[in-house]
């Protein structure tokens, strides 16, 4: 089967990144991007990127937080533990 245009235009418009780009090309027309100068919108998506990344850091911190370390010692406890009540 053949894929047409608006197929591939469809299949864009699921997904997260087709939903945010259509909400930015509104953000765009609705004039409030268009007044700000090239500088300020760099700062802007920097600070959001750095929001981003500092958010997904803080996220995975505390992921790595909640699954508790095990080294080759307490492995080896854990087993010795185990050998002993059987």
């Amino acid at each position: 089967m053949k894929k047409t245009k608006n197929n591939k235009a469809k299949a864009g418009k699921k997904g997260l990144l087709g939903r945010a780009a259509k909400s930015l090309r509104k953000l765009g027309k609705g004039g409030t991007l268009s007044r700000l100068s090239t500088t300020q919108k760099v700062v802007g998506g920097t600070a959001l990127v750095a929001l981003g990344l500092s958010y997904l850091a803080k996220r995975t911190q505390s992921i790595s937080a909640a699954v508790p370390a095990t080294d080759a010692a307490s492995a080896q406890e854990h087993l010795t533990a185990m050998e002993a009540s059987s």
